[in-house]
């Protein structure tokens, strides 16, 4: 090779690469972050960018003291190694640009084979660079490495501009974000590699590292991090998840779960500085338990405490220090604040988060009712209990998730209702069973599930489908005048939720007419004017409205009048009391009269015995619905309850 004078190549900017890298990587170690699909090549892509750049250090050593540490095989060597780690660098940068895009994920076919040609194209390029120059040339007083260093430089632009291209012709189906930040770094990326191979050429400087290392790091900080909240020294709910994905299976996990609970809070005149105050001392009395003890802040009011320990007693020991935390800080302040802390052990059998952290919810459901603190131990028997609870809610989730309106694990029954002025059964209520294997769920129990779940208006509109069939399949044969089904109060508070329940209705060829809405009194008004709109539209459409058990909620006599209920309908909770009690039967008495008089039709339901009868008969009920005069069964059969019409 031709021997000519360079001067050293001066490296500080890997260096700084190393170092920012490197932090990087023990951040991420430590931190817990978001681990989500495409974390994986922001890791691997920061532990590749510590391996090229030590590689290319040596690189640069070697070439700033050939006399000393040259070895044409051994430096061919590092060069190889250098520029198929960099190959690696590129794929994880393309590979976490184009992955941000759920549409690119499904793409993995075409992914795979364009990472072969483009492996192919590298390392032909680098074939042919090497024919051409040999990579570098050996002078009397260093090694030019220029041509090598403008090889993977240009590789690096063509990358850039890959990734900027991708994100342009992809630009829909990536967030706002993401388009902002591609947009920004690709130039200043691009600007980066030129200078590189034009400083290089004049002053010898190279600083390769902070073309790539930047990238993995803007990456991380915006979509990865789980930052410590600097208030209460938490970490959020991502790196609970990271921390439980890590452990679980793994080693014993201990959680302290405390949920606050602040009644009226709203209502009261209070100094929030003071609170917030009292809640940091709190914190950092936690803390100050033992470095066992770790904070997870999963929402507003939701703290997670995992004690790292493999011994009971000492789990105990620290769960009764939380708990005495926060017995001093109920003392401490002015509002009435409660807690509800479940602690354990986190079952062998749960294999992911959302288990954890859906069997403390469970736990701590039982005391949400109750205006006061409370401290639970987990006993054996919850882990098997709140399995049942979690099967449903999968279950439900699932449903909610495909929407099939045929769904089989939706199963309709219907209970015939009797009117007493015609003698007959005119109406029936449908019940909504889930069905789970062999086994049969009663709404009791998956209702409120669901609710909390999200996944009720999935129910419903599977119901309603399933009504609607049959009501359409009897109508021109049998004479009744509707089938009612439950609407969850959740649903018809929300904007527009007339708008869906209306055309599964129009998919079908009956009078409208036919089909009934029943609301519960307790959770009716949660949104009084949303639902009352919703009931006026699909009231002008000729559905009428059920109060359904009415006398378990809190509305008043004259809200309930301001809604376009049709039928107002008695809980059997006041039937059995008013024949015990004469007081309740007058309220009874009085209350039937005031709906009557006003136009309302009245429906008494859970009536089992004849004495339950004959009061109802007695007290002018125009509906009487329970078992003593029917029992539910599969909707399909509901139709032998109702009179022919004589014409077929």
């Amino acid at each position: 090779m031709t021997r000519e004078i360079f001067f050293h190549y001066n490296y500080i900017g890997e260096i700084a690469g190393l170092i920012i890298a490197g932090l990087m990587l023990l951040i991420m170690l430590y931190s817990k972050p978001k681990d989500t699909f495409v974390y994986k090549y922001i890791f691997y892509g920061t532990i590749l960018s510590i391996v090229s750049i030590l590689v290319h250090i040596s690189i640069i050593f070697v070439a700033n003291n050939p006399e000393n540490y040259y070895n044409k095989y051994i430096f061919m060597a590092q060069l190889m190694l250098f520029l198929i780690v960099y190959m690696g660098i590129l794929y994880c940068i393309f590979s976490y640009v184009n992955m941000m895009s759920i549409v690119r994920r499904k793409q993995r076919k075409e992914f795979l084979i364009m990472y072969g040609i483009m492996t192919l194209v590298y390392l032909l390029g680098v074939v042919i660079e090497i024919a051409a120059s040999g990579l570098y040339k050996l002078g009397i007083e260093g090694i030019d490495i220029r041509h090598f260093t403008r090889y993977y430089c240009c590789a690096g632009i063509v990358c850039t501009i890959f990734c900027f291209n991708a994100t342009l012709s992809n630009k829909n189906s990536v967030s706002r974000v993401i388009k902002h930040s591609v947009f920004a770094i690709a130039p200043l990326i691009l600007t980066l590699l030129i200078a590189q191979i034009v400083i290089l050429s004049r002053f010898n400087t190279i600083f390769t590292a902070l073309t790539y290392v930047p990238v993995f790091l803007l990456g991380y900080m915006l979509f990865h991090s789980n930052p410590y909240d600097e208030v209460t020294g938490a970490q959020g709910s991502h790196a609970l998840n990271a921390y439980m994905h890590k452990n679980l299976g793994k080693r014993k996990i201990y959680v302290s779960y405390v949920k606050l609970t602040y009644p009226g809070v709203e209502n009261l005149v209070y100094d929030r500085d003071d609170l917030i105050l009292k809640g940091i001392a709190a914190c950092r009395s936690v803390e100050s338990i033992s470095n066992k003890v770790k904070i997870f802040r999963v929402s507003e009011d939701k703290y997670v405490n995992i004690i790292e320990t493999d011994k009971e007693s000492e789990f105990l020991n620290f769960a009764n220090q939380i708990r005495g935390v926060f017995d001093a800080a109920k003392t401490e302040v002015s509002i009435p604040i409660n807690y509800i802390i479940v602690s354990g052990k986190v079952d062998e059998s749960f294999d992911e988060p959302l288990k954890c952290r859906q069997f403390y919810e469970y736990i701590s459901r039982k005391f949400k009712d109750l205006n006061s603190s409370h401290f639970y131990l987990v006993k054996p028997t919850d882990y098997s209990d709140f399995m049942e609870d979690y099967e449903i809610t999968k279950a439900l989730e699932d449903i909610r998730n495909r929407l099939d309106l045929d769904d089989d694990r939706i199963v309709v029954y219907a209970q015939p209702i009797y009117s007493v002025d015609t003698g007959s059964f005119r109406v029936a209520e449908a019940l909504t069973r889930l069905k789970l294997g062999d086994k049969i769920i009663n709404p009791d129990k998956f209702i409120p599930i669901a609710e909390n779940s999200g996944t009720i208006h999935a129910v419903t509109c599977i119901v309603l489908n399933k009504v609607c069939r049959v009501i359409e399949s009897i109508e021109n044969y049998y004479d009744f005048d509707a089938i009612s089904i439950n609407v969850s109060s959740k649903e018809i508070s929300q904007n527009n939720a007339h708008i869906e329940l209306f055309e599964i209705i129009n998919n079908y060829e009956f009078d409208t007419s036919k089909i009934r809405l029943e609301i519960t009194e307790s959770a009716m008004f949660e949104n009084f004017d949303v639902a009352n709109e919703n009931m006026k539209f699909l009231s002008r459409a000729g559905i009428q409205f059920y109060l359904d058990d009415f006398g378990t909620g809190y509305s008043s006599l004259e809200r309930v009048m301001e809604c376009p209920f049709r039928t107002i309908k008695f809980d059997k909770t006041l039937l059995y009391k008013s024949l015990d009690d004469n007081r309740m039967d007058d309220i009874m008495t009085y209350m039937i009269e005031v709906f009557k008089k006003n136009g309302f039709v009245t429906l008494v339901e859970g009536v089992e015995d004849e004495s339950q009868s004959q009061y109802s008969l007695e007290h002018g009920f125009d509906y009487i619905q329970g078992y003593h005069y029917a029992k539910p069964e599969p909707i399909e059969g509901v139709k032998k309850y109702f009179n022919r019409k004589t014409k077929f």
